[in-house]
């Protein structure tokens, strides 16, 4: 490479590790994971435009090579300038920035007539299908988060109907437990198809969400439809706020209620929320959390819930 060609690449190297720092713990929960799934199709592109520069230089099937090697180098530094910073490195990111990287220079160069021209048949073809494969590895994380995000906006002010497999890219697994779709049972009193069943040992609930939710302010109370597989548990449904800005940061608020085998529509009334906190106000516009929690530790309790929605 020219000497000229230091600027280019350094340029590179200073925007993945900047874009590598955004911090995404306040983002609603598929804003965050788009932003994870862009290491492919991102790292893809990275390796294009080096490609691109390289070609511009100087024509050869060797740019290829080079192109690739470089862009993994600056997957590479950008996880370890993530050692100090607010997210953490990790070996999976350089795994799908490599399958981005290989991806997309792999189907180009089985596309390119001078690089095809030093291939046999054989190797032209396992080279476009391996890359293919690892293309759409890459990509197709980034489809499927943002598919989701915009049924989840269209779903809205619907929280989790059980309905569609999309919904479970808003589920964030802590340590708690997350809801399985199942069939609906006879006699259910909502609309649809499936709805969800999880197992509550006692420890961190089930979790419907742990990451900051849509502005709730414009809405009075929270539904869903709520029963046991078995016998009667004590359930508390508990919502989080999270507002740095505020003293405290967060407040929990927890109604307990009791369900039964007959599912029933339980609502919670936002007014009630608010009387519970007597340090300040709890903050609708920053809901951080959605937790069932209906067990005691070394017990088990099967839920099953449905249509989780504002009013």
């Amino acid at each position: 490479m020219r000497s000229k060609s230091v600027p280019f690449i350094a340029g590179l190297v200073l925007l993945a590790v900047t874009a590598h720092h955004v911090e995404a713990s306040t983002w609603p929960p598929l804003g965050g994971k788009i932003l994870h799934s862009l290491h492919g199709p991102g790292f893809a592109l990275v390796a294009l435009i080096i490609l691109w520069y390289l070609q511009g230089q100087c024509q050869s099937a060797v740019n290829y090579i080079l192109a690739g090697g470089i862009a993994i180098g600056i997957g590479l530094l950008s996880e370890i300038a993530q050692i100090p910073g607010p997210r953490d490195a990790q070996l999976s990111d350089i795994v799908i920035d490599t399958l981005g990287v290989f991806g997309a220079l792999g189907v180009v160069a089985s596309l390119d007539k001078k690089t095809r021209a030093q291939m046999s048949r054989s190797v032209r073809v396992i080279l476009a299908g391996f890359a293919t494969v690892a293309l759409a590895l890459a990509v197709v994380p980034t489809i499927w988060f943002g598919y989701a995000l915009l049924e989840q906006k269209s779903a809205f002010p619907t929280l989790l109907s059980l309905e569609s497999r999309w919904e479970f890219a808003t589920l964030s697994k802590k340590s708690g437990a997350v809801p399985s779709r199942i069939g609906k049972p006879r006699n259910w009193p909502a609309e649809g198809a499936t709805i969800g069943r999880a197992v509550e040992q006692g420890h961190d609930g089930i979790f419907l969400s742990h990451h900051p939710l849509p502005d709730w302010r414009a809405y009075e109370q929270l539904s869903l439809v709520l029963a046991t597989e078995s016998s009667t548990h004590a359930v508390a449904i508990c919502i989080r706020d999270q507002n740095e800005e505020l003293e405290p940061h967060s407040i929990r608020v927890c109604t307990q209620i009791s369900a039964k085998e007959k599912p029933e529509v339980v609502v919670i009334s936002f007014d009630d929320v608010q009387k519970e906190t007597s340090l300040r106000e709890f903050d609708f516009s920053r809901v951080d959390a959605l937790v069932l929690s209906a067990a005691k530790p070394g017990t088990n309790a099967v839920l099953l819930l449905d249509d989780i929605r504002l009013e």
